[in-house]
């Protein structure tokens, strides 16, 4: 089984594993990162759409949020709830962003790190799409060794799905361009916001 075929079938019951707290975190995690309207916003490996509402709440009707995802089905999913014109869904791998260069001021990655088959080069597209200055976001409702484990003990294809370790993962990030200005690995969440580097014009 592919990793897009095993995200479509879980893609129907996907919300049921939404608690009030899980909610919270997330909601508490945008509200933080100072989204003002006008931003456009890559929401990366999107699913059902659970950043959507909140992401909306900071956006009001300025800015635009493009929803991404590889599952086709996760997207269906996200489809069917109601959203503003603001918001685009567009199916598409990490490693090849369908975005020009310089176009996006954050990049939020939901629970979706993991699941990355080469994170240097996620990493470097999602770079790309930045402009300078602009922010990545990756994050998840509960610590790093949390999620490692539960990936394990799912197993089959999504047993390797792991968060690297803070070294590995402050080495991958200064690769492709960006340096971490925040990183928070709790009980309660895992945050980590990279900003992209300016670049002085040629």
């Amino acid at each position: 089984m592919q990793l897009q075929e095993y995200f479509d079938q879980l893609a129907p019951t996907w919300d049921e594993e939404l608690t009030r707290e899980r909610l919270n975190c997330l909601s508490n995690i945008v509200k933080e990162l100072g989204i003002e309207p006008g931003y456009y916003v890559l929401d990366i490996g999107s699913g059902t759409g659970v950043l959507l509402p909140f992401l909306i709440t900071e956006l009001g009707e300025e800015g635009k949020i493009v929803a991404l995802d590889f599952s086709a089905e996760m997207l269906v999913q996200g489809k069917a709830k109601s959203s503003p014109p603001i918001v685009d869904f567009v199916q598409a791998d990490s490693m090849a962003i369908p975005l020009a260069d310089d176009s996006v001021d954050l990049a939020i990655c939901n629970s979706a790190f993991p699941h990355f088959d080469d994170k240097a080069r996620a990493l470097k597209e999602i770079a790309r799409v930045l402009r300078n200055n602009g922010r990545l976001v990756i994050c998840h409702t509960m610590s790093r060794e949390t999620i490692n484990r539960l990936h394990q003990s799912i197993g089959g294809i999504v047993a390797s799905d792991l968060l690297p370790d803070e070294s590995q993962l402050r080495g991958l990030i200064k690769q492709a361009g960006l340096k971490i200005t925040y990183f928070e690995d709790s009980p309660e969440r895992y945050l980590v916001i990279a900003q992209k580097l300016a670049q002085a014009p040629n």
